[in-house]
């Protein structure tokens, strides 16, 4: 056999086999057993006893964990307190400070704090006459005045804010005429009404008719 004969002979490679391990159905059936026991374990000694005081081993009381939901719920409580103590407060002053939403006012309108009045006010000649409603802040009045001889009278639409002693007020209208209609929404609680200014050599008679939250000041 000459030189290139005998480097054509094939070389033999050695094949070595890889077996992989399958776990058996008992053994994934242990182990999803042993999984949820586990987890059932976290819930009653650890999940329960910190989130809703719930201790039914008495591990998460010797852990401290039943503090943690039993301090949750002592500031929930006092929360609320603290809301009943401020709504306390206001219903025994004589303005309650709410900002109600427009359906709220809506609803206001159809309550038995809503009330209509009409009355006639007498603007005595060459002398001004003030008439004030009590109203909450962010109430809703409306309103509408004329006078009986259609004689023109100088007005100024204003309120004074609750408690004030500055001697502050807040003008909303103030004009000549012998009829106004509006409405007003209240920026602060107080007084609100009209102040009117009879220049004439004869007393002028005004009606006054108002639907709202309030109480007559007069």
């Amino acid at each position: 056999m000459n030189n290139n004969e005998q480097q054509l002979q094939p070389i033999a490679i050695p094949v070595h086999s890889i077996t992989i391990p399958v776990h058996s159905t008992a053994t994934l059936i242990k182990a999803s057993i042993a999984a949820g026991v586990i987890a059932a374990i976290v819930l009653l000694t650890a999940i329960l006893p910190a989130e809703y005081n719930i201790d039914p081993t008495g591990i998460g009381k010797a852990l401290g964990l039943t503090k943690i939901a039993q301090a949750a719920e002592i500031g929930t409580v006092e929360n609320t307190e603290s809301v009943d103590d401020i709504d306390d407060i206001e219903s025994a002053a004589l303005v309650i400070v709410t900002a109600p939403l427009v359906a709220d006012i809506k609803q206001a309108r159809k309550t038995a704090a809503v009330r209509s009045d009409s009355v006639n006010v007498v603007i005595p000649a060459g002398k001004g006459l003030e008439y004030k409603l009590l109203l909450n802040q962010f109430t809703h009045l409306t309103y509408q005045w004329h006078t009986l001889d259609e004689a023109p009278l100088f007005f100024d639409f204003h309120g004074e804010p609750q408690g004030d002693t500055t001697g502050y007020y807040e003008s909303y209208n103030i004009s000549t005429a012998d009829k106004v209609t509006g409405s007003l929404t209240t920026p602060f609680a107080g007084a609100h009404g009209w102040y009117w200014k009879n220049t004439s050599d004869a007393a002028i008679t005004v009606v006054l008719n108002t639907t709202g939250a309030y109480k007559i000041k007069g």
